[in-house]
């Protein structure tokens, strides 16, 4: 699966966003792993609850099962963004050029 190793941006059905680097797909059991993963909190979405706070730390790697996923998308990045850290953390935070099959896709086995 060529989405292996890709920037992944996974918003769950708690609201909270999880960005980080794609390291699993188990579609035996609708899993995805995701190592050095960031926690960005429910940034607003949540309308009727308490937002969810982002977090500092950064998760070695953390597997969530197909019903804590509401959605999913691959962040693309130049080669030069993926040899600077710093540049490729800034893009991920910021949220900028966002494209990519959507988790949907990507549990069917659909490419772009």
């Amino acid at each position: 699966m060529e989405e292996i190793g890709s920037f992944v941006s996974i918003i769950r059905t708690d609201e909270a966003r999880i960005e980080g680097i794609l390291v699993k797909v188990d579609l035996s059991n609708q899993r995805v792993a995701v190592k050095n993963a960031r926690n960005f909190g429910s940034e607003g979405r949540k309308l009727r609850e308490a937002q969810i706070p982002p977090s500092l730390l950064l998760h070695g790697c953390i597997t969530l099962g197909s019903r804590q996923i509401k959605d999913m998308e691959i962040i693309l990045l130049s080669p030069q963004e993926r040899n600077f850290p710093s540049l490729s953390q800034r893009r991920i935070g910021a949220r900028n050029k966002v494209d990519g099959p959507s988790y949907s896709e990507i549990a069917k086995g659909k490419k772009n």
